[in-house]
């Protein structure tokens, strides 16, 4: 793992991050000078549950996976990607990581201490609306997960992964919409709440009827619709559909 606060990397970084992008040159400089780059590898931990939440965490490149060890199972909450801020509700809210964060992907992130990170959100009321905004989102997304996941069949729980995955960072190519994500069986199997050997089954017959082709560190999706209709009825109205990816 490799920690680096050169100021020209910094800075570029900075200016990359959504929510950084609508502040001053000048905020954009302080944060710049408060912040740090950290470097993990695929398996790596940003931090274990329990862990104090005195960061704020963005990601730049790469992707992570919030999960809880349980003995009945590992259970996968979210998947986060580039622009996106992990574990920053623990990080409002002054408590613990409820989880843990596990690179799936050789990673880079930003990482803003929190006392500096709270005196931005004071300076700034539209960069406090920003973070309000990301936090009601995750909120949603998590409820959302658990009532998907309320008695719906595990077919219909595996599509919805996928669609949402679609919508967040699908990319149109004339082989369908590719998923350039990373995700073992096991992973996609803690994501839905389901056994391995389900979603080895499911996957596997959805790879016969070209409904979702597993790649190398990829998945395609080669009719939006055909994947939607294995999902629960009335599914999918509000994502993205693959024309506007």
């Amino acid at each position: 793992m490799d920690t680096r606060t050169g100021s020209d990397r910094m800075l570029a970084a900075v200016c990359r991050v959504p929510m950084f992008r609508g502040l001053h040159e000048a905020d954009q400089r302080r944060v710049a000078a408060f912040a740090s780059i950290r470097d993990l590898e695929r398996g790596d931990a940003l931090w274990h549950e329990g862990d104090p939440a005195d960061a704020l965490t963005v990601i730049l490149c790469g992707r992570v996976k919030i999960v809880r060890h349980a003995e009945a199972g590992d259970v996968i909450f979210e998947i986060f990607g580039e622009g996106e801020s992990v574990g920053a509700i623990a990080v409002y809210n002054y408590i613990p990581y409820p989880a843990s964060a596990i690179c799936l992907e050789d990673v880079s992130v930003l990482v803003l201490p929190r006392r500096d990170y709270f005196e931005l959100l004071d300076r700034n009321p539209d960069f406090a609306r920003a973070i309000i905004r990301e936090l009601t989102r995750l909120t949603l997304a998590l409820t959302r997960k658990l009532e998907d996941m309320r008695g719906q069949r595990v077919e219909a729980r595996i599509a919805q992964l996928f669609l949402t995955l679609a919508s967040r960072m699908g990319e149109e190519t004339p082989q369908g919409v590719v998923v350039p994500i990373q995700l073992s069986r096991q992973e996609v199997a803690d994501l839905v709440g389901t056994t391995v050997e389900t979603a080895i089954r499911t996957l596997s017959r959805w790879g016969r009827e070209k409904i979702l082709i597993s790649g190398r560190g990829r998945f395609v999706i080669p009719s939006i619709e055909a994947l939607r209709a294995c999902g629960p009825p009335g599914d999918g109205e509000d994502l993205v559909k693959a024309t506007e990816l």
